[in-house]
């Protein structure tokens, strides 16, 4: 189970989202963790099924080595694959910052891939603009939040990278329409029933897997890809997610 990926599709409907990114897509990456245990030919797998997936924008939220800094180059090489129309976009994760941060950062960098760390940046088609921001790991208190949405037209919709999926707790993302976040590999261990052991060590679990939502912010938590201790998973299948926006629009408009 722990290589046996498979791609998830997760409809998200935006209030207000504008018509010319109705059903765009997102492909999510997350916690690729290449290690000893996760070697490259499984981080190239995982990248070929993204690229099969036709994204518009590619999503990365973090924890893309494990440990040993010797795993940095060779993983962001790898990453450097993926290509989407709107840019491929990361942030980094807690493990990012265990092993070192700025090296993850360049190395991405160098391989093409947009580091979204605290900023935000607005996509367009003709008039119609989809406002993308990123906040560095919540976890090693590197987050900005002004810095990270600096700008941002609170009118219109943002999606917002997080590995953290925690954020949705904190008033700051109660304007932001949609998280995306990694972080819990879905419990990487769960059981029918029960769930996630790991759940009573640890509060990262409340946020499992899948779509939540709070007011008006909706945030989607994918498994991830890859595995930390022993190469193991159960019930938590890894994935490659693939989010779906559309229009959710206003009562007042479905009525007219």
């Amino acid at each position: 189970e722990p290589y046996y990926y498979h791609v998830v599709e997760q409809d998200v409907f935006i209030r207000d989202l504008p018509q010319a990114f109705e059903n765009f897509r997102i492909t999510q990456l997350t916690d690729v963790h290449h290690s000893r245990i996760v070697g490259l030919d499984q981080i190239r797998r995982v990248v070929n099924l993204a690229q099969s997936t036709k994204p518009d924008l590619i999503a990365l939220t973090g924890d893309y080595t494990t440990t040993y800094r010797r795993f940095i180059e060779p993983c962001a090489e790898a990453l450097g694959g993926l290509q989407a129309p709107e840019g491929v976009w990361a942030v980094l994760g807690n493990h990012d910052h265990y092993t070192d941060s700025e090296l993850t950062r360049r190395a991405l960098e160098r391989n093409h891939i947009l580091i979204l760390n605290n900023a935000n940046t607005t996509l367009r088609r003709g008039s119609d603009a989809l406002q993308l921001a990123g906040i560095d790991d919540w976890s090693w208190a590197q987050n900005d939040w002004n810095r990270a949405f600096h700008g941002v037209d609170q009118n219109r919709p943002t999606v917002l990278l997080s590995h953290q999926p925690g954020v949705l707790d904190v008033a700051q993302t109660q304007q932001v329409s949609l998280i995306l976040s990694g972080h819990t590999h879905g419990g990487q261990v769960t059981f029918p029933f029960v769930g996630a052991p790991a759940k009573l060590a640890t509060k990262d679990l409340k946020y499992a897997h899948g779509l939540f939502r709070r007011g008006e912010t909706q945030l989607f938590v994918s498994s991830g890809t890859g595995v930390i201790g022993l190469p193991i998973r159960f019930g938590a299948r890894p994935e490659i997610a693939v989010i779906r926006l559309r229009r959710e629009l206003r009562d007042s408009q479905q009525s007219g």
